[in-house]
């Protein structure tokens, strides 16, 4: 058993699993969250091999466009300043 802090509540585990086990337990699909373990993030080609250990803190985070607005969804947004800092 390992415990694990998930998008800031503790959960227990019944042993260590992938990003990506974890994301199929908990019916995500992958193509659609960005993945923090321990305040790094996590690209989706890592989602295999990176393996949750005991104390791990995991945060699942979604972007998601608004409708109806003339603003740009927040992960548009994200990547306009990245690139302007560049």
């Amino acid at each position: 058993m390992i415990t694990i802090v998930l998008n800031g509540k503790k959960e227990e585990l019944e042993k260590e699993l992938t990003v990506l086990e974890l994301l199929k337990k908990k019916n995500i699909r992958p193509e659609v969250v960005t993945v923090e373990l321990n305040e790094k993030i996590l690209g989706r080609q890592e989602f295999e091999q990176t393996i949750i250990r005991n104390n791990d803190k995991i945060e699942f985070v979604y972007f998601m466009g608004g409708g109806g607005s003339t603003q740009l969804p927040s992960a548009v947004l994200l990547t306009v300043v990245e690139s302007k800092e560049r």
